[in-house]
């Protein structure tokens, strides 16, 4: 017997519906994706710029110094650490910041590390003792330190003078560690410190600081800023600047980039004695001209 066979068409039609059938099923079931390409995350420096703030020149009225001032005019005690005269730049940072805060009503006392002797010839000068001398023959002449006798001393002893010459309730002081004037600081204005590294030891700096306006009693509102030249922060700040490090996220590349920085740069290193709560950065480096 032959076996039936369906007809042509009929047997289109059956194929025909069993490939719908296929094409339906197919259609039913989830299309495979490739896998979704994570793209890398953004470098550490991308995080920290916008917490950088660029500083075009060292002057008092620059947009970059005058946000500075801002920031540390919240605090009691403001301390500079680096070599304060060693390089122009140093010094015309202390200068451009101490007169940014002067401008703002906030500062009420300089303490220098220097003889109390020279710190009274220094205060008296600023609160408009009689004298013919000008500023920078006072700085020549004072008792202190040859390393201390820089011109941006003079310049801020000319500023102290003036603003003290109209703003007699509320003098700013000049004072050496320790000495008397320092112990009637107003603690509600900020008081600046330049040249703290050139006391014997990194540990307690900020103890024996705070000490030289209470006797004893660390200050818990003291912001200790950190100058330096380092290369490996010039994909941050390409230029001169500054930054917070105290408004830094806690997220784990910044943590990391400081653990790394840290290494070689202990200033970077949380809870470390010389740690800088703002560093600034100079984009160049140049030997101070002897005064």
């Amino acid at each position: 017997m032959k076996p039936m066979r369906a007809p042509p068409l009929a047997r289109r039609l059956l194929l025909g519906g069993l490939g719908l059938t296929l094409l339906v099923a197919c259609a039913s079931q989830p299309v495979p994706t490739p896998a979704e390409i994570v793209p890398p995350p953004p470098p550490v420096s991308e995080t920290l710029k916008p917490y950088a703030i660029e500083v075009s020149t060292l002057t008092p009225d620059d947009p970059g110094i005058v946000s500075l001032a801002e920031t540390v005019s919240a605090a009691e005690l403001v301390s500079f650490a680096g070599d304060w005269s060693g390089a122009q730049e140093d010094q015309a940072l202390k200068g451009a910041l101490t007169e940014a805060l002067v401008q703002s009503g906030r500062m009420g006392l300089l303490v220098l590390d220097v003889s109390c002797d020279g710190a009274e010839t220094l205060d008296a000068y600023a609160r408009g003792g009689a004298t013919s001398m000008l500023a920078a023959d006072l700085v020549r002449s004072v008792p202190i330190e040859p390393g201390q006798k820089t011109a941006a001393l003079a310049d801020i002893l000319t500023v102290l003078r003036g603003w003290n010459a109209v703003n007699a309730d509320r003098p700013i002081h000049v004072s050496g560690m320790h000495c008397q004037t320092a112990a009637i600081a107003d603690p509600e204005r900020v008081s600046l410190f330049w040249g703290l590294d050139q006391l014997p030891a990194h540990t307690g700096e900020k103890d024996l600081a705070a000490a030289a306006l209470k006797y004893g009693e660390p200050s818990g509102n003291h912001i200790w800023l950190v100058q330096t030249d380092d290369e490996g922060l010039s994909d941050i700040l390409p230029g001169s600047g500054w930054i917070d490090l105290r408004a830094l996220p806690e997220t784990a590349d910044v943590v990391s980039w400081r653990q790394d920085k840290a290494t070689t740069e202990p200033l970077l290193r949380p809870q470390h004695p010389s740690s800088a709560d703002i560093l600034f950065r100079h984009a160049q480096r140049t030997a101070a001209d002897p005064f």
